[in-house]
């Protein structure tokens, strides 16, 4: 089966790791060929060879020109399917198509995309997808009655494919940073992002309430954030003690997952929700909140908590720096989840999903 991969987002956040962890897992098959579509001047996830070709693209995936761009490469490289990554599809579409739709986030939380223009944009061009893909591919349940509520065009071509995080965690583990944390601290290891549906403010209102009595434990959040954001929401006495990582590379994001005493992760809505998976790979005891995708992620390997919570996030956190057994129990619970969810996995499935579009089209 020869496969055109759009992976012009391979290095982006979210969509980039579903892209690189697919890519690399399709290309150890020995059923499967691909044409690999990359940024110019990107670094390609997967390098050509027997199987692989590699193709550039010039033009921002989002744009007219750039859906054009790939329709004009999948005309040139014939393949039996086109698998788009993200919601941009090629113009005109070729068949049969597969599509994946990690999430429609800015469609279902005020605040996350401000711009009505923006917002017009990306409706328009996720129904486009619903419409003309032969396969949608979502990567959870939630996700999938949300894709079919919103976007009519999709329903019957849904399929529910799990993301995973264990090409991300072959890798080697680097150092922390220096500077961030003082050695042999405890320290609360969260994503950064300061979006709406994030809820980063809960996390830090239960950090405040630990850190109280705690005056060893830290939080650190990875991303580049601005200081100010942490001090207009965090009393004098925490305030030292928490911090936004600056840039990582994804050795430095393994060894802070790896030396976290515990994870957290208060998002209120997820297409999937990979970071806790992540943390999970390298050993940290995980607490999320109950909402959206996260309960088909973590399964019953992390302490679930109502979403916006306070009280019930700073009792969860304590629980796990206090109590070994329950540390020991979900460290085993969310290795064994981790090594669930693999790429490989979701490549065989995803397989199934391009026989399925072929023999539709």
């Amino acid at each position: 089966m020869r496969v055109l991969l759009d992976l012009r987002m391979a290095t982006w956040s979210g969509v980039g790791r579903y892209s690189a962890g697919l890519a690399r897992a399709l290309a150890e098959r020995e059923d499967v060929s691909l044409v690999c579509v990359t940024a110019r001047g990107g670094e390609p996830v997967v390098h050509a060879g027997p199987r692989v070709e590699i193709a550039s693209a010039r033009a921002h995936p989002f744009s007219p020109l750039g859906m054009r761009e790939i329709a004009r490469i999948a005309r040139s490289q014939p393949s039996d399917v086109v698998h788009a990554l993200h919601f941009p599809t090629p113009l005109p579409a070729p068949h049969p198509l597969v599509v994946t739709l990690n999430d429609l986030t800015p469609l279902l939380v005020d605040g996350v995309m401000p711009s009505v223009a923006r917002r017009a944009v990306y409706r328009r061009l996720n129904v486009r997808a619903s419409r003309v893909a032969d396969r949608i591919i979502v990567p959870s349940y939630n996700t999938a009655r949300d894709v079919e509520r919103v976007l009519s065009a999709s329903c019957g071509k849904v399929c529910v494919i799990l993301d995973a995080a264990d090409d991300f965690s072959a890798g080697p583990v680097g150092q922390i940073p220096p500077g961030l944390v003082p050695l042999h601290v405890p320290y609360i290891f969260a994503m950064g992002n300061t979006k709406p549906h994030k809820d980063l403010p809960t996390l830090l209102t239960a950090f405040t309430t630990l850190a109280e009595s705690r005056s060893d434990l830290h939080l650190l959040l990875a991303g580049e954030g601005d200081p100010a954001y942490l001090w207009a929401r965090l009393p004098k006495h925490a305030r030292s003690r928490a911090r936004f990582t600056g840039r990582v590379d994804d050795a430095q994001l393994r060894a802070l997952y790896s030396g976290a005493t515990v994870f957290v992760f208060p998002s209120r809505y997820e297409g999937f929700g990979l970071p806790p998976l992540e943390a999970m790979a390298f050993g940290a005891p995980v607490v999320v909140a109950n909402a959206s995708s996260l309960p088909e992620v973590v399964d019953d390997a992390a302490l679930l908590v109502r979403p916006g919570d306070v009280g019930a996030f700073a009792s969860a956190i304590a629980s796990v720096l206090d109590d070994d057994g329950l540390r020991d129990d979900l460290v085993a619970r969310g290795r064994a989840r981790a090594d669930e969810l693999t790429w490989a996995s979701t490549a065989e499935a995803t397989v199934a999903v391009y026989r399925e579009a072929i023999g539709s089209a």
